[in-house]
């Protein structure tokens, strides 16, 4: 039995291992290599992680505890004085969409660098200095003596660089595929949103994909508001102001990703945006070299880096840590595996690989290509037969190996035919339809559902063939609406303090006009009545009208928060007019057909056509009228939500249907499964995707050009 003191080293081990940070212990985790299935994946919580690894650690199987401690102690001190801490600190910034900006950027880099392959190397990498790819502004007046490329101190970080006073927060990476270009972007990102966070006049990190940009008649401000609304959600008034106060510290990946025409006059136009004082008073700009060496035109940045490959005694140290010698004795021998295995990317897939890897067979292939698709293969393999407890499905319930390659090479398919890296559920749009009997099959289910809904719906407050008029005129709509072959998303909505006081400011003019008109017409009772009833009532509805705002920025938290929205919005728009027509006309009814109650109050003879001068009988009628003004204003904005919803391509209900029979019709084809947000958190369980919020990306762009190349 151990004794108090070894109790309490035991104790204290496991207490750093559960309060690592996500990154750190799945670090801890891919250098001790633990036997597969046996440590719970990154969705599960830190404790059941750490004690699991502890667990396997004091094993007869495990690698001992003081390794575990060795390790453990390594990752500390090289993650002491980078990267994000466990607990985001409180924020100092009073405006609140910029604090939800901050929130979603620290989450996205959180969340990326986690689930990153490049977590698996413990290695930073080494960078040369290269100014001759930019062109700075002063260049042309000052004359350098040397412009070959440099090597920077072992070691150093990429904030370093970025804030030395020569570069001022303009650079350029560079770097071969897999090199770790855009791991070193989050590394900076991770760095710069903490300085976001808790200094108030410090611009805030925001990534973006240069990918998606669309054509030289594009401009970049334009390109980066369309992108904000896009992935935060950030309204265009909003975005144009951020701009326009150099807020945002734009951070661009991706530019070696646009077709190689589109390349260079991007380049361009991000020239001419940081000439025009538009630009940001930072950018950072990450793209592979071989392509940005064929540009004539070069960024107008401060400053470039390129991202170094790994040398023979980085390998040789990490490859034997992680008791893998046979591969690497195996590597030296051959110099173009070698040569393959020098990026961050490519040496982690070589590692969880490595069960899978036939050295022979590896060895005999002719081209780098061949090599890397064998090595792609056996990753992917691996990653699809790996024993993994799922949180995300039942034992024996996964997807099959089969299943799961079918829909990541439909989804990679998909990627490549719009401008975007990230996949959102909500996104799917009818021309993901290939099949053209098919798609006709989606225009009828989504007409035919339209006509369902509205003949039943309207049916059960009305009489039958009223229910058969409507539904008959919304599929006639719908036809319209489906020709248009677009989903609209929706957004969050909130009721303004401002638009509701200027909706009853609204109600008091009206109150006095129609009042003043009536009086002028009629009595004083009817000024009062006329105008007090048709004051409340567009008082009530400007209210709701002019105070129903889109919330300036809206990000997406969760899988298909876009449809859910619709379908919130939906129901509280149908709602809020059944109810609002059930006061107004049971209010107005009331007032003005139950009028002869007042007349007799004032002692003034009103004559309406339901008027009852017995005053036995007053409140009765008063009581009637209410009722019966209710039950015509509920039938009139029921029917109304249900038109107003189902007719109008901009309005939340007709897209809900849209969505739903568009991803009946994909599940038919066997393209997609039943329950995609459960799957795609399968994918990145196994490493072969990665989520953001509700958003989804290939675990790496090579990952995702190999899912697409291969046949469905």
């Amino acid at each position: 039995m151990p004794d108090s003191a070894d109790y309490r080293q035991r104790l204290a081990l496991i207490n750093r291992l559960s309060s690592l940070p996500a990154t750190q212990l799945d670090t801890v985790i891919l250098a001790l290599k633990p036997t597969q299935g046996l440590i719970p994946p990154s969705t599960a919580k830190p404790g059941d992680r750490a004690s699991a690894l502890f667990e396997w650690a004091e094993s007869p199987m495990g690698c001992g505890l003081e390794k575990l401690r060795h390790v453990l102690e390594a990752v500390l001190q090289d993650d002491s004085d980078y990267g994000l801490p466990d607990t985001k600190p409180a924020p100092t910034r009073k405006d609140s969409n910029e604090k939800i900006l901050i929130d979603a950027v620290w989450t996205e880099v959180e969340d990326r660098l986690r689930q990153s392959l490049h977590n698996a190397i413990l290695i930073r990498l080494d960078m040369a200095e290269q100014r001759s790819q930019v062109s700075r502004p002063w260049d042309s007046q000052l004359r350098t003596a040397d412009q070959a490329p440099q090597s920077l101190a072992p070691d150093t970080h990429i904030l370093e660089v970025f804030d030395r006073r020569d570069v001022g927060g303009k650079l350029l990476i560079l770097g071969n595929p897999g090199s770790g270009k855009t791991t070193t972007m989050l590394d900076l990102a991770a760095e710069l949103i903490k300085r976001a966070n808790t200094q108030p006049d410090h611009p805030i990190p925001v990534m973006f994909n240069l990918s998606s940009w669309q054509s030289a008649k594009q401009g970049i401000t334009d390109w980066l508001l369309s992108e904000l609304k896009l992935k935060y959600g950030v309204s265009q008034k909003l975005g144009q102001t951020w701009l326009q106060q150099k807020t945002l510290l734009p951070l661009f990946d991706g530019l070696d990703e646009l077709p190689p025409e589109r390349q260079e006059p991007v380049v361009e136009q991000i020239n001419e945006w940081l000439r025009s004082g538009e630009g940001p008073s930072r950018l950072l700009v990450c793209s592979r070299i071989e392509e940005y060496e064929l540009y004539a035109a070069k960024l107008v940045l401060n400053g470039a880096i390129c991202l170094e490959p790994l040398t023979d005694r980085q390998l040789q140290c990490y490859l034997n840590s992680m008791k893998m010698g046979e591969l690497w004795n195996t590597l030296q021998q051959d110099a173009e595996l070698l040569a393959l295995v020098r990026t961050p990317l490519l040496l982690s897939v070589s590692i969880l690989a490595n069960e899978g890897i036939d050295l022979e067979q590896w060895q005999q292939k002719q081209t780098t290509q061949e090599r890397m698709t064998y090595l792609l293969d056996a990753y992917v393999e691996r990653r699809l037969h790996e024993a993994v407890k799922s949180q995300e499905y039942p034992a024996g319930k996964q997807p099959t190996a089969k299943q799961t390659r079918h829909w990541l090479v439909w989804l990679a398919k998909e990627l490549r035919q719009t401008p975007q890296t990230e996949f959102l559920i909500e996104g799917i749009q009818p021309v993901s339809i290939a099949d053209k009997k098919n798609r006709i099959l989606y225009y009828l289910s989504t007409i035919l559902f339209v006509v369902f809904l509205a003949v039943t719906l309207s049916s059960f407050v009305l009489e039958l063939h009223i229910g058969f008029l409507i539904g008959t005129l919304l599929g006639v709509i719908a036809i319209i609406n489906c020709a248009l072959d677009q989903i609209f998303l929706s957004e969050n909505f909130f009721l303004s303090r401002t638009g509701i006081l200027n909706g009853i400011l609204l109600g008091l003019f009206m109150t006095v006009i129609i009042g003043t008109l009536a009086t002028a017409t009629g009595s004083v009772l009817d000024g009062i009545l006329w105008g007090f009833s048709w004051g409340s009532f567009s008082g009530f509805f400007g209210s709701i009208l002019l105070g129903l705002k889109g919330k300036e920025i809206d990000n997406k938290n969760f899988p298909n928060q876009g449809m859910w929205n619709s379908l919130r919005n939906t129901v509280l728009q149908i709602g809020f007019l059944t109810g609002a027509m059930t006061i107004a006309s049971g209010f107005i009814n009331a007032i003005l057909n139950g009028s002869a109650i007042m007349s007799l109050l004032l002692g003034e003879k009103v004559f309406t056509d339901s008027a009852i001068l017995m005053n036995h009988f007053s409140f009765k009628v008063l009581t009637f009228e209410l009722f019966s003004g209710a039950i015509q204003g509920s039938i009139s904005g029921f029917i109304i939500g249900i038109i107003w919803n189902l007719s109008s391509k901009s309005i939340s209900g007709i897209n809900c249907l849209k969505h739903v029979c568009l991803r009946l019709v994909l599940f038919y084809e066997g393209n997609i499964p039943w329950d995609y947000a459960r799957f795609l958190n399968h994918c990145t369980e196994r490493l072969l995707l990665q989520r953001v919020g509700g958003r989804y990306r290939f675990i790496h762009k090579l990952v995702q050009e190999h899912f697409a190349a291969m046949e469905p």
